[in-house]
């Protein structure tokens, strides 16, 4: 059983599905995509099962079902769709409530490190480098959920390590997001311990590294010399640096969300194609687009639980207030929730991590009250 964990772990917050599809042809890719679905069926019927994750399947069936009533493309498509994400959420949780702290950073790490050989070997004009995940600013979220999860591992040598892989990874997909995140969680660290700030030491040297990075294969990107010029002291274009913001993206939704707040616009609308030619790049914003404020409302309900739980256990596992943190944002600058399943996993993964250091904690106190 830990064999087929693996192989489905491996399948999904790899992205191998969608990164055979990519680089190595759609027949392939399709294959492996349903074999993560099957894979995760038969591990369920041959698992202890454990409590159904409730909030996930509420979340599933209100905003699909909502945003049904107005959908008017291909219904065979939106059936497979639907049906995966519930194979998902109930198949794929057993998988991820039997995967530990440590087995989750080795998966994430071997997922950063494809964004470093993106960079070496396959050089792109573009300048920017996302390795399995396609998106660089999906690698970057990648990057900054793997650099939480250090925070919650014991072996000190392995959390250095992480730390230095995942930063050096997220800075190579030149996300911005990653980088925000990045300041914001260090920052969080010096709560933890003011021995801390030295990550920010750290941070200099990765980014002496990526220069020398540069001075061998070439960084083409417009965010990189622009960082260049701002160590140089450089005058730097500050409309530049703002190009393309996400805020000018979700402007364009607005109007949509204010004509149908209850019941939505229909499935599919604000992901590319349906009221604009461009997707909404906000997970938020998509359920309350196409599904209405109901779902909505239990969609942020979760994530805002989750950070809030977070805070509660942060001396004792910060990584979840982190990765909490990191979730939450980059749903702000995605609209993939219900179709790139490695951020449903994660976000399933962050689920029982809580409910686990829940129980840790009630034992304790528990404990504490039968002795006093």
């Amino acid at each position: 059983m830990k064999l087929l964990r693996y192989l489905i772990l491996a399948l999904i917050i790899l992205n191998l599905p969608a990164a055979t599809l990519k680089f190595g042809g759609g027949g392939f890719g399709s294959v492996l995509s349903y074999a993560s679905l099957i894979l995760m069926m038969i591990f369920f019927m041959f698992s202890r099962k454990g409590k159904a994750n409730v909030w996930m399947l509420i979340i599933g069936f209100s905003y699909y079902l909502i945003s049904a009533f107005q959908y008017n493309g291909d219904l065979k498509i939106y059936i497979t769709l639907f049906l995966k994400y519930f194979i998902v959420v109930i198949c794929g949780y057993e998988v991820i409530k039997q995967t530990s702290k440590k087995e989750l950073f080795y998966f994430l790490t071997v997922g950063a490190l494809s964004i470093l050989i993106h960079t070496l070997f396959f050089t792109s004009d573009y300048g920017r480098y996302s390795g399995f995940y396609i998106n660089p600013n999906v690698g970057g979220f990648i990057c900054i959920t793997g650099y939480g999860l250090t925070y919650g591992l014991e072996n000190k040598k392995l959390k250095i390590i992480g730390q230095f892989l995942f930063t050096l990874m997220g800075l190579l997909t030149f996300s911005r997001t990653f980088i925000a995140l990045w300041l914001l969680l260090n920052a969080l660290s010096i709560f933890i311990s003011i021995k801390n700030i030295r990550i920010f030491v750290l941070g200099a040297m990765i980014m002496s590294t990526l220069f020398v990075i540069d001075e061998f294969i070439g960084l083409n990107n417009p965010r990189f010399q622009q960082l260049k010029a701002i160590v140089s002291n450089e005058n730097v274009d500050s409309k530049a640096i703002n190009q393309g913001s996400r805020t000018e993206t979700w402007a364009r939704f607005y109007d949509y969300i204010l004509d149908k707040p209850f019941f939505g616009n229909g499935y599919g609308a604000f992901q590319g194609g349906g009221v604009h030619r461009l997707g909404s790049h906000n997970t938020y914003l998509l359920v309350i687009g196409e599904s209405g404020i109901i779902p909505f409302l239990i969609f942020i309900g979760l994530f805002l639980f989750m950070l809030y739980k977070g805070l509660l256990l942060y001396r004792l596992a910060p990584n979840i207030l982190m990765q909490g943190i990191g979730i939450s944002v980059f749903l702000m600058a995605n609209h993939n929730f219900f179709n790139f399943y490695y951020i449903t996993f994660l976000s399933m993964w962050l689920q029982h991590q809580i409910i686990t250091y829940d129980k840790k904690v009630n034992s304790t106190n528990n404990n504490l009250l039968q002795t006093s």
